[in-house]
């Protein structure tokens, strides 16, 4: 559980460099948006993990610009990570990806985070391969590490159960 946790971490570290612009103002009002995904797969303590990162990008350069930005070296220290393909942009997202901006439960617990001013981006992230009991547990650590450093709020959606 502990390289689990690391892992996380981890990526998670690489969702906070993507919001480093901070700065002030509110938040950004994006007429149309498009979709940020970034996969990242890891072996670890025998099991598959799978993170998923969507965020909601002014434009395609934005969306493009941060996602490079985001996960330059983030996964250096992670030596069982690999990023399942290159950051992918759209204008918009699947109907089972797109329930994530309006919280809907899916089977897994993910973190929701909503800007706080003009540089932050919303975002969702979702970790698969994990218990309830793990997932509900690493969403609130991650939830608490991303309220240091992020100006907008961010919770936990509970998983559906299902």
């Amino acid at each position: 559980m502990k390289k689990l946790l690391v892992l996380v971490v981890v990526v998670a570290g690489g969702y906070f460099l993507w919001q480093k612009y901070s700065g002030g103002g509110g938040p950004l009002q994006i007429e149309h948006p498009v979709y940020g995904e970034i996969r990242v797969t890891a072996e670890t303590q025998g099991r598959e993990i799978e993170m998923a990162l969507f965020v909601r990008a002014s434009s395609e350069a934005d969306c493009h610009g941060r996602a490079r930005e985001s996960w330059n070296g983030a996964l250096d220290g992670c030596p069982g990570c690999k990023m399942q393909h290159e950051e992918k942009c759209h204008a918009e997202l699947p109907a089972r990806y797109a329930k994530l901006f309006d919280d809907v439960p899916i089977p897994s617990t993910y973190l929701s985070a909503t800007a706080g001013n003009s540089f932050e981006r919303d975002g969702r992230l979702v970790v698969y391969g994990l218990t309830d009991a793990e997932g509900k547990m690493l969403c609130e650590m991650l939830r608490d590490a991303v309220l240091k450093k992020y100006r907008g709020t961010a919770h936990c959606v509970p998983a559906s159960g299902g």
